[in-house]
């Protein structure tokens, strides 16, 4: 299996998957919190906005964190977790400066499964059971974080049946004024409803990019002014172009719309996954 090429696992709204050898980048800010692991130990450097580097070999970056990032020769896998997840409020509970070293070593019952990723061996079925068992693990190892209350559930499970809904809307199912409503989404979902949109942009963009469009049809349908705009906008975001991430010489995408998949985890039988537990967090 060619190792040289990036893979990128897409998992839906929930999160994404992505693995290299190879990056090395400026500043980048992103709507979802990041969990990054080193697949072979070796340490990575990260470096926030106006702050000291942190070299460690698994860290977790709080959602719209500014950082470089240098993983050059590491084989690095990002863990990216987005507003709807679940576990989504532990990441955007992190104090300052939103970067923290943690235990790689608690991660190495899924070492087998973590080469499979960066290797691309892994069916689209595989890599989220696999994103799934690896924040498992990661959550304890993060600062407490106190669950969203009821109207914040109310608040989520409204905007993931109808993502586009307006403060107004929301405000009126909810019986609250628009500046309560405010407030309540803010604390709900991490974020201003604007900075939302933002986030919809994103992850439509990301969806849209692994489509047959051309960059400008993308750039059009997710809401970009033109292309530049969004070229400028994905570097910000991932801190690369987005013809590189659509390149297969370069990335290989794995995701729902592929007529087949890799090998399945399940026929190459790596040992020691960690039982999910029932239910959700």
């Amino acid at each position: 299996m060619d190792t040289e090429r990036d893979n990128s696992y897409v998992l839906g709204y929930h999160g994404f998957v992505y693995t290299s050898r190879r990056i090395a980048s400026g500043p980048t800010t992103r709507y979802p919190g990041v969990l990054l692991l080193s697949a072979d130990y070796q340490p990575f450097v990260l470096t926030p906005e106006g702050g000291p580097a942190l070299s460690a070999n698994a860290a977790v970056v709080a959602p719209r964190v500014a950082r470089s990032l240098d993983a050059q020769g590491v084989p690095l896998l990002s863990f990216n977790v987005m507003p709807s997840h679940d576990a989504y409020h532990v990441f955007r509970a992190m104090q300052r400066p939103g970067l923290l070293a943690i235990d790689r070593y608690a991660f190495s019952p899924l070492d087998e499964a973590f080469g499979l990723l960066c290797r691309g061996e892994a069916r689209l079925s595989d890599a989220t059971l696999i994103f799934e068992q690896t924040l498992t693990v990661a959550v304890p190892l993060m600062p407490p974080a106190a669950p969203p209350d009821a109207t914040s559930l109310q608040i989520l499970r409204m905007l993931e049946n109808n993502p586009e809904l307006s403060l107004d809307e929301l405000a009126r199912v909810c019986g609250r004024s628009q500046h309560a409503m405010s407030r309540l989404f803010a604390a709900a979902v991490g974020m201003s409803l604007r900075d939302y949109h933002g986030w919809l942009k994103q992850r439509r963009t990301y969806k849209l990019l692994c489509s047959n469009r051309s960059l400008t049809d993308v750039a059009q349908a997710a809401g970009f002014v033109d292309s530049p705009h969004f070229s400028r906008t994905f570097a910000r975001w991932y801190g690369q172009s987005p013809s590189f991430s659509r390149d297969p010489k370069f990335v290989r995408v794995i995701n729902p719309r592929q007529a087949h998949e890799p090998a399945c985890l399940s026929q190459t039988g790596p040992e020691g996954l960690i039982p999910l537990p029932t239910g959700k967090r």
